[in-house]
């Protein structure tokens, strides 16, 4: 039986249209993992349109604690799925993310042998669902085309790198940042380690 794949069917949308343009997916991509980072709340220093997540600022830092490095390796990892859940949502399939999948496999392995708590696979399935709950989120889903456009209009005007300072004005427009008080990303995400 013919099973018609996304790759092989007429583009159903105007979106869908424009991702047969590698460098419009690309600023798809990236507005992805930018939206997360915002959902985190983490500051993005600057976007280079590569693909591979922006860099970022956080006020999670390694004090130590093996609790606070796992937790900003899940933040890394949630931050990478960001990029690929974009792309499906606008072009309904996803070809920037194949250099992720190594990096989020190899990042699940290490958080399992640190925490000890949950094999690798799991760790991946619950961390992506984290990702996925952020873009069921309307205000996120509907953010991705339009800073997807921002981006990809500044790479046309031959930025290769674009400004924190700048994705960040431009991401005001369209989702807020998140409580000041980071308890709520243990209390809205939690990233699946046991608590005491």
């Amino acid at each position: 039986m013919y099973s018609e794949t996304a790759a092989s069917r007429a583009p159903t949308t105007a979106a869908e249209a424009r991702c047969a343009d590698l460098s419009f997916r690309l600023s798809v991509y990236e507005a992805g993992h930018a939206l997360t980072a915002r959902a985190l709340g983490l500051k993005v220093v600057s976007v280079q349109m590569l693909p591979r997540p922006p860099v970022l600022i956080s006020d999670k830092t390694f004090t130590g604690k093996w609790d606070s490095f796992i937790e900003m390796l899940e933040i890394r990892i949630i931050e990478l799925f960001g990029g690929q859940i974009a792309e499906e949502h606008t072009c309904d399939s996803n070809t920037c993310f194949g250099g992720d999948v190594a990096r989020i496999d190899e990042l699940c392995r290490l958080v399992a042998g640190l925490s000890e708590e949950k094999d690798a696979e799991t760790i991946w399935f619950d961390l992506e669902d984290v990702a996925i709950k952020i873009f069921s989120d309307d205000a996120y889903r509907t953010a991705i085309l339009p800073i997807a456009d921002y981006l990809y209009q500044r790479v046309q005007n031959g930025s290769e790198v674009i400004d924190g300072v700048d994705i960040e004005t431009e991401m005001d427009k369209y989702v807020p940042h998140p409580p000041e008080d980071k308890k709520w990303m243990s209390k809205v995400f939690s990233f699946g380690r046991k608590k005491a």
